[in-house]
């Protein structure tokens, strides 16, 4: 049997992983404000699934989330993705003003018991290649 390197191994495996793994952080003044991480779907390579936005206490209010994701939509849609996928809760007004009002995803279907008993979300879909950024999505 051969010998296999396993930090070769390690590596090869990362590879085929990061391909459907992306990130983007928000940096002020070489400070860390907010994240947000992306999943690819492994069956169509051309969905994302939005897992995480989070924008430091200090900064929430002022745009950057917004312009955090404006940012990472425009990336994936170079990177020649076509739809983005998310979960809120149902009664997250605040959540789905954002995503729906503000940037155009559309509710797609109710995901009951999603995660336990009680705990149901809203799935919600961006046409990516329907989407155009706003200047009102940028911070001022």
């Amino acid at each position: 049997m051969a010998y296999k390197c396993p930090i070769c191994d390690v590596f090869h495996w990362f590879c085929k992983i990061a391909r459907f793994f992306a990130t983007e952080p928000l940096y002020d003044c070489d400070s860390l404000k907010g994240f947000i991480i992306f999943l690819k779907s492994w069956k169509d390579p051309k969905l994302a699934y939005l897992v995480e936005i989070a924008i430091e206490k200090n900064s929430q209010g002022k745009g950057s989330g917004s312009y955090l994701l404006s940012q990472s939509l425009f990336k994936l849609q170079k990177r020649k993705l076509s739809t983005v996928d998310l979960t809120v809760d149902p009664n997250n007004k605040q959540a789905k003003h954002i995503y729906c009002d503000k940037f155009g995803f559309e509710s797609v279907k109710d995901l009951n018991n999603e995660y336990g008993q009680g705990k149901d979300r809203l799935l919600l879909r961006l046409d990516l290649e329907k989407w155009t950024p706003k200047f009102s999505n940028f911070p001022s």
